[in-house]
């Protein structure tokens, strides 16, 4: 198994979440990459190179609380982005 950051993953997953469930964000949209890098920037890595390394950042990703947490951080990124967008 390659080396993984599955917190990618997890923050790009929850970003499209919020601009389908949030036309408000739709604007947004052309600066994802930007939003990704900022909230990834305030998010722990969760490296893994192992099936068993992988079955451990899952559980623990799975939970609410963690995933509202991450949720919390990616809506401050498009807040953020959304009042200083780059040109």
């Amino acid at each position: 198994m390659d080396r993984r950051n599955y917190m990618e993953n997890l923050v790009e997953n929850i970003l499209s979440d919020i601009f389908e469930s949030y036309p408000d964000y739709e604007n947004c949209k052309p600066y994802r990459e930007e939003i990704i890098a900022l909230a990834l920037t305030k998010c722990e890595p969760f490296y893994t190179t192992s099936d068993v390394g992988h079955a451990v950042v899952k559980t623990r990703m799975d939970s609410s609380g963690f995933r509202s947490k991450v949720t919390s951080i990616v809506l401050e990124a498009i807040e953020k982005v959304k009042e200083n967008p780059r040109a």
